[in-house]
């Protein structure tokens, strides 16, 4: 809707520019036209200008000139709002053809698929007040990844001793171990069944995207005994608490 009611605008304001562009000398600031510009103060004037020059190289039109570091005035100005506009420059635009300004025209003719040397060539002006100008791609946002603790198998894991942990449960519960084994099946409660070397142990917390009969490692917290219905009845198992898998 802004830009509708902008181009409404310039081109009314276009039009009065050129009827009295048209009009001689002498008569112009006594006809309407001019008088209608004349109420205009020297900010909508300076407003004015910068819609007919933006049109101008819209079209094609602008005499543009070539612009590099060190260039100032401005058409350096009109170079940086445009490439503001676009998203390639995050600086107010001053006149001066500095750095920055090298840095977003190279980011522009990366986009458009020209010679990426800073310099605004006529060629690279045409391009960027063009109409289907390319804007600088708004990148999308990466989630954070959550960091995985890595532990410390030496010094902050045990091996798991199922004699002990079955007949003192209490006294171990908190201990840490490291088990490997095959995950057997997923329970109920959702649980994983994995089978050691000697034995079962259930081990919760775990990623359901695990596929059974995939062999794992399990780094985690002993947590006591558990329990659970099998065909044959109901059987009793050590529990870990997962804090790390592979």
């Amino acid at each position: 809707m802004r830009h509708n009611a902008w181009t409404r605008r310039l081109t009314a304001l276009c039009a009065l520019m050129l009827l009295l562009l048209a009009a001689p000398a002498a008569r112009a600031e006594e006809s309407p036209l001019g008088e209608r510009l004349a109420g205009l103060d020297a900010s909508e004037l300076t407003e004015l200008r910068e819609l007919i020059d933006l049109r101008l190289r819209a079209l094609g039109e602008y005499p543009f000139v070539k612009l590099s570091e060190g260039s100032r005035g401005d058409e350096v100005t009109a170079l940086q709002k445009r490439l503001k506009e676009l998203g390639y420059f995050t600086d107010e635009p001053d006149g001066r053809y500095r750095q920055k300004t090298v840095n977003a025209m190279k980011a522009f003719e990366k986009a458009a698929g020209l010679k990426r040397d800073g310099a605004a060539s006529v060629e690279d002006q045409k391009a960027l007040f063009a109409d289907a100008a390319p804007a600088q791609p708004t990148p999308t946002p990466s989630p954070t990844p959550k960091p995985t603790r890595t532990p410390n198998i030496a010094k902050d894991y045990e091996r798991f001793d199922f004699r002990l942990a079955g007949l003192m449960p209490e006294k171990y519960a908190g201990s840490r171990y490291r088990v490997t084994g095959r995950l057997l099946a997923l329970l109920e409660d959702g649980r994983w069944l994995v089978e050691l070397d000697d034995g079962l142990v259930a081990v919760q917390r775990t990623p359901a995207e695990r596929e059974i009969g995939s062999t794992v490692s399990v780094w985690g917290e002993y947590a006591g005994l558990t329990a659970y219905e099998s065909e044959s009845g109901p059987v009793t198992l050590p529990l870990i608490n997962c804090e790390h898998l592979e």
